[in-house]
Parts: C-alpha cells; structure tokens; sequence
C-alpha cells in the first residue's frame, strides 16, 4: 500500500478503528505498533502517523540530493554572448548588428541585386502612387521591425529594427537591438539618420504597422520625426499581382511561392515577444539569436520581393501563372498602362489556366478593347469569355449583359441583343431583365413595322 493512500485512510480512522482493516485494501501485514502493547488506540493512531509522515520526509529528502548531485556532476553550460556589438553614437550607446551580403546573394531563387535594376516608374504604376517615380532604387531603405506585441499600441515597443541598404552591389544589413526598456533614443536617432540618408523606405505591411508604430516612439521619446521621402508598401504590390493565385499573401507566402525560398527552423512570430521579456528578464544571447536572425531574413526579402515584382510587371514571360499575369494586368489598366494592360491580359487568356483565370482575363481585355472603341475586338473577347465560363452562371451573365448592351447600342443588331439579354438574370437581376427585354421587343417590332411600310 502507498504512503499516500496508508495517510489517508490515517487521518479518515476514527477512534477505535483498526488502520489495517477494512474494505480499502488488505491489511497490513507488519504493524507499526508492536501487538503486545497498551498504549490506548489514539496514542497508537498518532505514533504511526507520525512514523509514516518521517519515512516521507526521508524519501523527499533523498530526491533532492540525488537530484542536487545530478546537477552538480552535469557541466554548466557556457552562458552564450548576444550576437553584435555595443557601439558607441552621438546620442548614447546602443547595440547593432551588420553583416554585408556579396553582390551574387541569392534569397531563394531571386538574386538580392536585382532590386538594383527596377524602374521607380514601373514601382511607381506597380503601387498606384505617383510620388514613388521620383526614387532612387540604389538609395532605397529596407525596413521591418519586431516588437514587444502585434497590437500596436502605445505600449508596444520596437525592440529590434532591421535596415537594409545597397552599397554599390553589396547588401548591408543593420539591426539595432533594444536591450532594456527606456533604451530606445539612440536607436531612433540612427534609423532618422538612415531615413534621412535615404530616398525612400521600404516595407512589408510598413504602412499600416510598423512605420505608424516607429512614429510614436519617435514622440514618446522625444525624438525629431524623421518622415521618409517616399513610401512603398510591398504588401498591397504582392497583393495586387500574387493574391488570386497564392490566396494568402503574408511574407512567408511569398518567399515559398514566388521566391523559392524555404526557412529551416524559423522562429514563429507569436513567440517573439515572449522571447524578448525572456531576454530581458536574463537570459542569454542565444534567446534572441534566433529572432535576429528571422528579422534579417525579413529585410533582405524585401529585397528580392522588389526585384522580382518589378521583373513581372516589366517582362512579360510565358512561364510564369496565368493568374499572376492577369495580376500584372489589372495593376496596368488600374495605373493607365493599357497597352501593358492589354498584352498582359491576352497572355493570361491564352496560358491554359484555370477556367475563371481565362474568363476574367478576357472580360478585362474586352474592357480594354472597349476604352479603345475596338468594337469588333471587344465582341469576339467577349464570346471567348461567355465560352470560357461555362456553367459559371454568375460570369456568364456578365457576358450576356455587355453583349446585349454592345448589339443593342453599339452594332445595332436587335435580335442578338434579345437572346443575350435573356439571359442576364444573374448579373442584373429579373426585374432589370424584364425592362431590357421589353424595351428590345419595342425596339423591333417598331423595325418591323418600319420595315413593312419601306417594302409597300
């Protein structure tokens, strides 16, 4: 019978009771109290209480020291050094960490140079923004950070904030590390110096997080706001050209999708804040290392990300996804691009993708054709189109309806706009139907009628 239990069953006896009978378990074969003996029951209770509670206390006793001698026989493990430096600067000490990628480093399958070669116009029509024409891609600076929290408010803190930019065709990569809380005016007085240097940022989703966040700390501390000349996004870019395909467009999505590039043994995002405090509270280095090293691989994929985006919008390749052609083409027609537009879309069409991609690339190459007064183009796209929907029935009442609006207005033929705008229910509901029906049977029975009178 276990201590455990034997205590139990003690402290439940009542006076009187025989602590090795009962229905609980079977007796006890060795009493604690020799037989022979007077000594009243509750003075017998208490004596094996007692010499229960000591061989307890001798078991619990050992445990430790064989658990203290394990330990100390063990070798201790070195303690491991943060990865970096301690710097001094103008405005405080702060710790960094750089490291320079040679001109040929690839980020999966995207050589990290190739941000060199974009055009700022074609950066400029792939984010819908103007202002980023006038950029410098050889002065670019790659942003992201990793903070305390993903809410973003004010007591979230940018802990680490990873730089990137060119020297000449090599990558330098700075990170700046906040060891404690309170710490952080030197390190903000470097990235406004790096912004200042620069003639833009760019981030990952930096518009709505991280560049918000780094402003307020730039407040909160005191610090002059150094605003960037120019800001691109990469998120809404991805988004714009990859999200039909890949579905989801976070950072990981696009380096295993597009980039090619696979992270071994990555740190999960959820984990880092914890991992800071950690630090913080004492830890070693080797806490963070593993978080430095997720932050450099982020800012060097902006890189590649660039290069790439700006390679899809600029050449047009045949093997590369019908979808994220079609991608590159609604972001030419969105930022007037229209023979980019057009090629683009026709190509989507044609690369045997899946039955929607094809539909939609020929409803927004029929649109182009339209913007162009192309009417005979615009027909035959968009018979391809209603052909290549199918059963869909919501996209092929789109098609009826611009081919009963085109023979009705356009090419005058009333008889084939009534068969198509039969069939728009879908798209523009039965009430609208039946009006548009009606108005084409007036429309010929008074050419009929025309008709009759020319003949007499």
């Amino acid at each position: 019978m276990s201590l455990k239990r034997r205590l139990a069953r003690l402290r439940s006896a009542g006076p009187g009771s025989h602590v090795g009978s009962g229905t609980d378990g079977p007796p006890v074969d060795t009493p604690l109290v020799d037989a022979g003996s007077q000594i009243p029951e509750d003075e017998a209770r208490v004596a094996r209480v007692s010499k229960l509670r000591g061989l307890l206390s001798q078991m619990i006793s050992d445990e430790k020291r064989r658990l203290r001698a394990k330990a100390e026989a063990a070798p201790p493990r070195p303690a491991e050094p943060l990865p970096g430096e301690e710097i001094q600067t103008p405005h405080g000490r702060m710790h960094r960490v750089r490291c320079y990628l040679e001109p040929a480093h690839h980020h999966g399958r995207v050589a990290v140079a190739s941000a060199l070669d974009a055009c700022p116009r074609t950066l400029a029509k792939l984010a819908l923004d103007p202002e980023l024409a006038a950029v410098d891609p050889r002065r670019l600076l790659y942003l992201d950070t990793e903070t305390t929290g993903l809410s973003g408010g004010t007591g979230t803190i940018p802990f680490l904030i990873g730089l990137a930019w060119f020297e000449d065709e090599s990558l330098c990569v700075e990170q700046l590390l906040l060891k404690a809380p309170g710490e952080e005016a030197p390190m903000l007085a470097r990235l406004a110096e790096r912004i200042e240097a620069a003639s833009g940022v760019v981030t990952y989703n930096g518009k709505s997080y991280d560049w918000p966040l780094l402003r307020s700390r730039f407040v909160m501390n005191r610090v002059p706001v150094q605003v960037p000349a120019a800001h691109l996004d990469l998120l809404h870019c991805a988004r714009r050209v990859f999200k039909r395909r890949l579905g989801q467009v976070r950072l990981v999505n696009m380096e295993e999708q597009v980039l090619g590039m696979r992270r071994e043994r990555d740190v999960d995002g959820a984990e880092i804040p914890d991992l800071f405090w950690e630090f913080v509270r004492g830890a070693d280095g080797s806490t963070l290392a593993p978080v430095i090293e997720h932050n450099a691989n982020d800012v060097i994929a902006l890189a590649a990300i660039l290069g790439t985006l700006a390679e899809r919008y600029d050449r047009l390749a045949p093997e590369h996804e019908p979808a994220d052609q079609l991608g590159v083409a609604a972001v030419a027609a969105r930022a007037a691009d229209a023979d980019r537009a057009r090629r683009y879309a026709e190509a989507a069409a044609e690369g045997g993708g899946p039955r929607d991609v094809t539909a939609d690339a020929l409803w927004l190459a029929a649109e182009l054709a339209r913007q162009r007064d192309d009417e005979p183009a615009r027909r035959e796209l968009l018979h391809r189109g209603l052909e290549a929907a199918g059963d869909d029935a919501l996209r092929a009442a789109r098609f009826h309806l611009a081919l009963a609006k085109l023979y009705e207005h356009r090419l005058r033929d009333l008889d084939a706009a009534l068969v198509h705008a039969q069939a728009t229910t879908a798209a523009e509901g039965a009430a609208d139907r039946d009006h548009r029906v009606a108005r084409i049977l007036r429309k010929l029975d008074k050419a009929r009628r025309r008709a009759a009178r020319d003949a007499c």
